[in-house]
């Protein structure tokens, strides 16, 4: 994981790891026109470049358009009501993918880290919210869900 400066602060499972998240992302903020760009460079020897990224409707995200322009390349934004909360999913070329629990930008740095680890753990298959919840790093409060 890196976290210094600006870089992304990001752990994934091993490629053969198993389990409903392939890792976990600690954005600094919820603007998706900020955050996105730094994930998907930093995913981007794992996936190919991400032409597509999922999100939870209500999750929080700061959405202003349905594409964002990476690196010259268009990549769709889709929310959905049925994705489970606390992820996104990044989808690159030849439909290679990952999930990714994502913890909340103001969660205190030891919390985060620990949830950023066991969502890493190849062993892990618990869903976001155990991993959060287990971790100390409550999920963000959602916007209109109960």
């Amino acid at each position: 994981m890196t976290a210094v400066g600006d870089e992304v602060r990001l752990q994934l499972k091993p490629a053969a790891g198993g389990g409903y998240v392939d890792g976990a992302w600690w954005p600094r903020s919820r603007d998706a026109g900020v955050e996105f760009p730094g994930v998907l460079a930093a995913v981007r020897d794992r996936v190919g470049d991400v032409e597509r990224i999922s999100y939870p409707l209500g999750d929080g995200w700061e959405i202003a358009h349905r594409k964002l322009v990476v690196d010259g390349r268009v990549v769709r934004l889709e929310g959905f009501h049925s994705m489970q909360a606390h992820t996104v999913a990044l989808v690159g070329t030849q439909q290679r993918r990952l999930i990714l629990l994502v913890v909340a930008p103001d969660t205190a740095r030891d919390a985060a880290t620990a949830a950023l680890r066991t969502a890493a753990d190849p062993d892990t298959t618990a869903s976001a919210e155990d991993i959060l919840a287990g971790r100390g790093a409550p999920p963000a409060a959602h916007p209109g869900r109960p």
